[in-house]
């Protein structure tokens, strides 16, 4: 029995070993492109496996600079990784869209290679960073399943979404809305857009919002585990719970809808 436990234990190691092995190269490559604004009002980003940063900057131009990372066992391998992993770029109309392209594992010329390393983990060698300058007035959507997400200085609609990552927005203005499974959500929203209610969920983290005192707006705020706190002046509050909440922020308008099932919710002046 035992010497047929030392065996089990050695094939671990040497699986181990061979998993460690397999990601022992890697590669990195810097993607930059600057396309012109005049024509662009909104900015969609689709990323698997990174972060997406976007700050607003002075110039009427948009810059996207992507960092891709690629791990696999041997340089040959990493390279072939590395070529196709893609980054798409496409305008319809007004609209600018950035996408991620994963290798995938039906290519006809990969030898087997890249099916074999994605056994070991769907994406597990291959990851994209963003980070994107955008002119201050622009929509955003933008949307990652591993990786945090983050907006700077900037005003439209802002559509954030994202699996296992934080959210931050900061020095915000027009309309947000940001959900994420496993991750905070943080908000500073200098001006809220009168008639664009906002929303911001996640399922494992706290959700911190930071509002201007004169705003007017409708909060309704839940969480299964945790407390809320409301900083600003309330009129109307009808609280269940300590875990249930509504209100009206000083004459009411739209709604802020806060809901978490693992984490506090804080409502602070900015």
């Amino acid at each position: 029995f035992m010497h047929h436990y030392i065996n089990k234990i050695s094939l671990l190691i040497v699986f181990a070993g061979l998993i460690n092995y397999t990601f022992a190269i890697s590669l990195e490559e810097t993607f930059t492109k600057k396309i012109p604004a005049e024509n662009i009002s909104s900015v969609h980003v689709h990323n698997q496996n990174g972060f997406i940063d976007v700050e607003s900057w002075t110039e009427n131009q948009i810059e996207i600079t992507a960092y891709k990372k690629v791990r696999a066992g041997s340089r040959e391998k990493a390279e072939k990784l590395m070529e196709y992993l893609e980054i798409e770029i496409n305008q319809s109309g007004d609209n600018l869209k950035i996408v991620t392209i994963h290798p995938q594992k039906n290519k006809d010329n990969d030898g087997g290679f890249i099916s074999w390393l994605f056994s070991l983990g769907d994406h597990g060698g291959a990851s994209v960073d963003y980070v994107i300058k955008v002119p201050q007035k622009m929509d955003l959507d933008l949307n990652s399943t591993n990786g945090g997400l983050s907006v700077k200085n900037c005003e439209g609609l802002i559509d954030l979404k994202t699996t296992n990552g934080k959210i931050v927005a900061e020095n915000i203005k027009g309309s947000t809305n940001c959900k994420t499974t496993n991750g905070s959500i943080k908000v500073y929203l200098d001006k809220m857009y009168p008639k664009e209610d906002m929303a911001f969920k996640s399922t494992n983290g706290s959700i911190k919002v930071y509002l201007p005192s004169d705003i007017n707006a409708d909060v309704e705020a839940e969480t299964t585990n945790g407390s809320i706190s409301c900083d600003l002046p309330i009129k109307s509050e009808h609280r269940k719970s300590r875990r249930q909440f509504y209100g009206e922020i000083n004459d009411g308008g739209a709604l802020i809808y806060l809901k978490t099932t693992n984490g506090s919710i804080r409502i602070n002046e900015i």
